[in-house]
């Protein structure tokens, strides 16, 4: 660890007392692999309810606990997972979550191989996890929240922190509580892990905020292919968790309603390199190969009418200005548009579904 970036941890309180690391973490083998022997010990495990989570209450060890977040409109609770893994050792409370969007499962399989990667017997604080967050989307098989007020609605919850515990709808309540009992006091830094929406996929990739130092350090330690530098938006659990102090950084992983096992092994190692950063773990930091590509903005190409897409680049690639990016056909196979790029830079983003109506994307490029 460099003693600079080792004192933008200590800026923010996480390594007080805590040891330099020396020791590897990870090997070759595959995260992504089904562990044979985890049924008998899946149906003995004790899941308990909780209102609140005090970290400080539970003795050290693996708990499983499941958190009331609200009610169907029927009355039925609504429960979370949480999952704490907590050291003998003092050091850095690390929350990660998952599944704020309904259809984004890849983070969700990130948190379950994680949790399987870490030795709580060598742990160094608390790692909190929340393997997803929305489950009345994620049951609804939708990105957003599905409720049931006025006929139904949907609400995009990650436009929706920290909520409204008294005066909110049944989305920002739900948001409150979750934020109130479980994220706010629990972390002191923070990890939201997404995917593109249905349609559309990303390479590896990190929001993070560079006015932030800790932030920033956060998503050089994740090893992402590409980082935007992006102040963050209002109502987004990063954005939240950054205005009451807490590091945190949004990490998008490939695309939604799928396994993608390469991505989801790479995601691991990036947040078991950051925790080896935050002294959590012993390990020997590591560096990538390829430095990540860094852009500050990013311009997207929409489908000017209704079409099938034919895309004539890929993710992470580099395009120039004027280049010819994709071409839109009709029912009849002939050709209604071409697009170009209208500024050099890296794919961030493109389409994966050929149907595309008017306004949809095309490509996302980022510069």
């Amino acid at each position: 660890m460099t003693l600079r970036s080792k004192n933008l941890w200590l800026a923010i309180g996480l390594l007080a007392g805590l040891s330099e690391a020396s020791v590897a973490t990870s090997s070759a083998t595959a995260v992504f692999a089904p562990d044979e022997g985890a049924e008998e010990s899946a149906l003995n495990r004790t899941v308990r309810e909780i209102e609140a989570l005090d970290i400080q209450s539970l003795a050290p060890g693996r708990h499983t606990l499941s958190f009331r977040a609200g009610f169907t409109s029927t009355g039925q609770p609504v429960h979370i997972p949480v999952h704490v893994l907590k050291g003998a050792d003092q050091g850095p409370r690390f929350m990660v979550t998952a599944g704020v969007h309904g259809d984004e499962l890849n983070g969700i399989a990130t948190l379950h191989a994680l949790f399987d990667r870490i030795d709580v017997a060598q742990l160094k604080g608390t790692m909190v996890g929340i393997p997803g967050l929305n489950q009345p989307g994620l049951v609804a098989n939708n990105r957003h929240f599905v409720g049931a007020s006025g006929g139904g609605y949907m609400a995009d919850l990650n436009r929706t922190f920290p909520g409204k515990a008294r005066s909110g709808d049944s989305a920002e309540r739900y948001v409150a509580r979750i934020w109130n009992n479980i994220i706010k006091d629990n972390a002191d830094f923070a990890v939201d892990l997404h995917t593109q929406t249905r349609g559309s996929t990303y390479p590896l990739f990190v929001f993070a905020d560079f006015d932030n130092d800790a932030a920033r350090q956060m998503a050089i330690d994740l090893m992402p292919d590409v980082i935007k530098i992006d102040p963050g938006q209002r109502g987004t659990l990063e954005t939240s968790l950054l205005a009451r102090g807490i590091p945190a950084v949004t990490f998008e992983i490939g695309g939604p309603k799928t396994w993608q096992p390469d991505l989801i092994d790479r995601a691991v190692e990036g947040l078991l390199n950051l925790m080896v950063a935050a002294d959590m773990i012993e390990g020997d930091r590591q560096t990538p190969a390829d430095a990540p590509f860094i852009g500050k903005e990013t311009t997207n190409i929409y489908a000017d009418i209704g079409g099938y897409a034919y895309l004539h680049v890929g993710l992470r690639e580099r395009v120039a200005e004027g280049q010819h990016v994709a071409t839109l056909k009709d029912a009849y196979g002939q050709v209604v548009q071409r697009y170009y790029a209208p500024t050099s830079g890296y794919i961030l983003s493109v389409a994966t579904d050929p149907l595309r109506e008017p306004g949809s994307m095309l490509v996302r490029i980022l510069h």
